[in-house]
């Protein structure tokens, strides 16, 4: 595996553990259905975006339920300020808002600290309800990242673009485009999960869940920096959330693959984390979201198993 800046070998536990979920769909409080992309923070408080729930499930350290803290608690849909539909991507900002990818809704909803189901969100980006390819609408968002200066990033994936959102404005700004006129026109389909780059502000890697690649894309331009597209000879299916570790490496979601790969800092080259090629449990089924904990511990979901498994950092 990757090297740290101390030469000590990057490896993971793995045998995981459960830390969320009971490996069977439902919306009772221990219960996921279908978890998309999640979140740790500096306490270990794991946040879920329960994608067939329609709502954003919070986990404390240790905890054997789960808390609502955006949607619906019994998993119904809707577009008004308090429910979501089919959320994926999830981020906080530097002071504690959490931010939605409102999927099915085509808006990213903002929520205040210490939220719960009666919150309502606050929409910043898109509108509610049919999507548009116009600058102040959304077609899709699947992923939304937020920078130091609250400037919002987010993948619209029907619209095939990677738009970004100024803090309180009305429209986006396209940065990278395959739509139809756009400087990158057909060069990718469906992009997905998003990272901001930790050493650049014009450029983002994301992943195209139809190509089965992901990439390092400057903004407005026509072709990748970096593809990145093979671990173990086999080519990824379905890249899901994305992550960057302190050292530089990406770590990508192969969730049709059924395994998490590593891209050491500067190579092309990926290597298998935990999953398919290695000899982790549980077995993967549909692994979708990765995040990291401050400890380095990983952690993925399955939106087939309906669980979120952790490894530790060894």
């Amino acid at each position: 595996m990757c090297d740290t800046n101390s030469g000590t070998s990057l490896k993971w536990n793995l045998t995981g553990v459960t830390v969320a979920g009971t490996n069977s769909n439902g919306a009772n409080a221990n219960q996921l259905h279908a978890p998309g992309f999640i979140y740790v923070d500096a306490n270990y408080t794991l946040y879920v975006c329960d994608s067939n729930n329609n709502r954003v499930q919070k986990w404390t350290k240790g905890a054997s339920t789960g808390t609502t803290v955006a949607g619906s608690i019994s998993g119904s849909n809707g577009n008004s300020a308090t429910l979501l539909q089919n959320p994926i991507g999830i981020d906080f900002d530097a002071n504690g808002y959490m931010y939605i990818a409102d999927y099915g809704n085509n808006r990213v909803q903002r929520f205040p600290p210490n939220s719960n189901s009666s919150t309502s969100g606050t929409t910043v980006a898109g509108i509610a309800g049919g999507g548009g390819s116009t600058n102040s609408l959304l077609h899709q968002p699947a992923d939304v990242k937020i920078d130091d200066n609250f400037n919002l990033f987010i993948t619209d994936l029907a619209n095939k673009r990677v738009v970004k959102w100024a803090a309180n404005a009305t429209n986006g700004t396209v940065l990278i485009n395959a739509g139809t006129g756009g400087a990158a026109q057909n060069q990718f389909n469906a992009p997905y999960g998003l990272v901001l780059t930790s050493a650049s502000l014009n450029e983002v890697y994301f992943g195209d869940n139809t190509q089965r690649l992901a990439y390092l894309w400057a903004f407005e331009a026509a072709n990748p920096i970096t593809t990145y597209s093979t671990a173990n000879s086999l080519q990824m299916d379905h890249p899901s959330q994305m992550m960057l570790d302190s050292y530089g490496n990406l770590y990508v979601a192969d969730t049709n693959q059924k395994r998490v790969i590593m891209f050491c800092a500067n190579s092309t080259i990926g290597q298998v984390v935990v999953g398919t090629g290695t000899s982790s449990t549980p077995t993967f089924g549909s692994p979708t979201g990765i995040a990291f904990d401050s400890d380095l511990n990983l952690y993925v979901s399955d939106d087939n198993l309906n669980q979120v498994v952790k490894y530790s950092l060894l």
